[in-house]
């Protein structure tokens, strides 16, 4: 069995723990936590403690019990509640590919996944998973605790990228399952039609779920940097395609960037929190980064 060292080194989970995953919008959950309600008849009154998290509000901290126990604890009113962090990963045959001396886009994909919900189950908030191709091929419900994250690596790792794509057909379906608002991560190369896409991304919007999209690519996709004449082989449909990359590279890299340019101006409509990700980049720094300029948003 997988576990999470098998993605993320110890040294990588300390620094990981001064970290927070918040969503920017108010959530639904089952218990109190540290993100804001939108149920307004809640009452304020105290409710119980949990552990201090780095990056919670310190006016909350009970120095009573910090007295008799020498740990920090928060206290939790009626009106706060947990995140329900839902990982969403495109699992397709796409996604299997890594250029020498790189991690597949899947692998890489994995190990940001697994830095987040390692980050979410610190929290005591509840974390799920969904890997899709043309189907929905793993499915782990938001649930919280370290048995629970063991089952979300184990998931991970079990997976092998394969098949076609059809994200929006996932993502529809998961919109009409996942009925609590939340935050989603989805994680995908994005090869895919962008019109059938964003349809199914404005449908989380609509149920206003807090969305995350990360486009993961190689290097090699990014730059096109091949200096010699090379057979091009797609990974989902076997198609296969011979190129002078020199003679491409202009024109290739120019419509990479208006589609790309074009990812982001959808996002920034959905009001959808966009990165492009290259697996040339070391996850952690990416993840460190990512979730200190979010946090920085948000104050």
């Amino acid at each position: 069995m997988a576990g999470i060292t098998d993605l993320i080194s110890r040294e990588a989970m300390r620094k990981l723990e001064s970290l927070v995953v918040r969503s920017r919008y108010v959530v639904e959950g089952f218990r109190a936590g540290m993100h804001a309600s939108p149920l307004k008849g809640a009452s304020v009154e105290f409710a119980d403690h949990r552990q201090y998290v780095k990056g919670d509000n310190l006016r909350n901290l009970d120095w009573k019990v910090f007295g008799r126990t020498e740990r920090y604890y928060i206290k939790r009113f009626e009106e706060e509640t947990s995140l329900r962090a839902h990982v969403i990963l495109d699992g397709s045959g796409s996604m299997g590919y890594g250029s020498p001396g790189h991690l597949t886009k899947y692998q890489y994909a994995c190990r940001v996944a697994a830095a987040f919900g390692y980050i979410v189950s610190r929290q005591q908030d509840s974390l799920g998973l969904t890997i899709y191709d043309s189907e929905i091929r793993q499915q782990v419900p938001a649930r919280s605790g370290s048995r629970h994250l063991r089952v979300f690596i184990e998931r991970l790792a079990l997976h092998e990228p394969k098949d076609r794509t059809d994200t929006a057909r996932a993502l529809h379906a998961l919109a009409g399952m996942i009925s609590r608002r939340g935050l989603i991560l989805l994680i995908s190369d994005l090869f895919d039609d962008p019109e059938a896409v964003f349809k199914a991304v404005a449908h989380f919007r609509k149920k206003m779920h807090d969305v995350i999209l990360l486009q993961i690519l190689d290097p090699v996709e990014l730059e096109l940097s091949i200096d010699r004449v090379a057979e091009f082989v797609d990974m989902e449909t076997g198609e296969r395609l011979e190129i002078d990359p020199a003679l491409a590279r202009f024109a290739y890299k120019k419509e990479l960037q208006r589609a790309i340019d074009e990812c982001r101006e959808r996002c920034a409509r959905l009001n959808v929190d966009y990165r492009l990700v290259s697996t040339g980049e070391n996850f952690e720094d990416f993840v460190h980064q990512y979730l200190a300029e979010r946090r920085r948003m948000s104050l």
